[in-house]
């Protein structure tokens, strides 16, 4: 039943033998320079495809990292040392005590 089928959807051996033996025409010399032509356009559209997509990849990943980068450095402590109050209140203290030395021995 398969080969009935193979052989119906051909043209028959008899003609399928004549038209191996005929080379098939030229092409015209205009279809060939608008096919190169088509070619170039192609391959140089591809390649200013792939520099637009790699561009934009780039912006996408250093915009991601300029983002997860102000994330964590967000709730980041202040760098320096903290103060406590009784060295706030020390230093005032012994800015006054200067303060009182100073003007005895200018004598004020």
């Amino acid at each position: 039943m398969e080969k009935k089928r193979l052989s119906e959807e051909g043209l028959g051996p008899e003609l399928e033998r004549l038209l191996a033996r005929v080379s098939p025409p030229k092409a015209p010399a205009w279809f060939a320079a608008k096919t190169l032509a088509r070619l170039r356009e192609e391959e140089a559209r591809k390649d200013r495809g792939r520099f637009r997509l790699v561009g934009w990849r780039w912006a996408w990943a250093a915009g991601a990292a300029a983002l997860v980068a102000g994330w964590i450095l967000w709730d980041r402590p202040k760098a320096g040392p903290e103060i406590s109050d009784a060295a706030v209140f020390a230093a005032l203290d012994a800015l006054v005590e200067q303060d009182e030395e100073n003007r005895w021995w200018a004598g004020l």
